[in-house]
């Protein structure tokens, strides 16, 4: 089992031809409101990879909440441990442009009031792998991490958005996924390139970048190797990322070794990048198999 410790989001997304200037007002060609949030993307992506996954976070005691909960227990996700809590749901403003790239805004909300002790020890210690991001408060990440560490469990951190827990954290993390992005940040504050190799060397911790349209790399106990991307025609990048994340905590969960978890992870992300929407252009274990049978 997965569990996902993890940010709750109504996706506010506007698609636009370009995004506006510093200044510039422009009309949206469409508006549409969504769930979302990193950590409920992920366990989304995960489950419906057939994970048996448990969401652990807060929302608000308002009308999205009660939305985003439904969704995720459509997907499959466990959502008991979801706490109410007297804060507004978290919201995210999600601008896509006519070549689907996006630029994100995140307001917390509720998310900040989420807690390591929603994550009870019989919780953690059922679990194969405990998947977190940086969109609840650090704090409760760097807990979590040491918990599991002491518990035998796996951690999966994913370094988004990229607000960097402890040194320590990061050294007692299973497994380090980041972008380019985050990889740049994190390099300059632990002295390391921003390369898997060079921050697992620094680091300690098995280390996976991604590299948008140029794949993956990988630096692992189990050999450093590098993946191709998928050519896809791309509509919207959302969710590629988080897609990415959950259906990789799926593989492994499974036991897959760490290149055929990739494989997996790369595959369902190039499906999400055809698709408007985060949870939304989520593929399912039906539509990853058989496009790995058709490659």
């Amino acid at each position: 089992m997965i569990v996902t410790f993890g940010s709750l989001n109504a996706d506010f997304v506007f698609e636009v031809e370009a995004s506006p200037m510093a200044g510039q007002t422009i009309a949206a060609r469409s508006f549409r409101i969504e769930a979302g949030g990193k950590g409920a993307n992920q366990a989304a992506a995960a489950a419906l990879d057939g994970a048996k996954v448990a969401m652990v976070g807060a929302v608000g005691r308002d009308a999205m909440a009660s939305g985003l909960l439904a969704d995720l227990a459509r997907a499959g996700v466990d959502i008991s441990r979801v706490a109410s809590v007297d804060a507004p749901t978290g919201c995210a403003y999600i601008e896509v442009t006519a070549h689907g790239d996006n630029r994100i805004v995140v307001a917390a909300g509720a998310n900040a009031q989420a807690s390591d002790n929603l994550v009870d020890d019989a919780l953690l210690i059922s679990a194969s792998s405990i998947l977190l991001q940086m969109e609840c408060p650090a704090g409760q990440v760097e807990r979590l991490v040491r918990r599991a560490r002491s518990a035998g469990v796996r951690s999966i951190l994913n370094l988004a958005p990229a607000i960097l827990p402890s040194r320590r954290t990061l050294e007692e993390c299973g497994l380090l996924v980041v972008n380019e992005t985050e990889a740049d940040v994190l390099a300059e504050a632990v002295g390391a390139h921003a390369l898997a190799a060079d921050l697992r060397r620094v680091l300690g911790c098995d280390v996976v970048r991604t590299l948008g349209a140029a794949g993956v790399e990988a630096a692992t106990a189990a050999g450093d190797f590098t993946l191709p991307a998928r050519s896809v025609a791309v509509v919207d990048t959302t969710a590629a990322g988080d897609c990415f994340v959950g259906v990789l905590a799926a593989a492994l969960d499974r036991r897959l070794d760490i290149r055929s978890a990739l494989v997996r992870a790369v595959t369902a992300s190039s499906i999400a990048c055809t698709r408007k929407g985060a949870q939304a252009s989520l593929p399912t274990i039906n539509e990853i198999d058989a496009a790995l049978s058709a490659a």
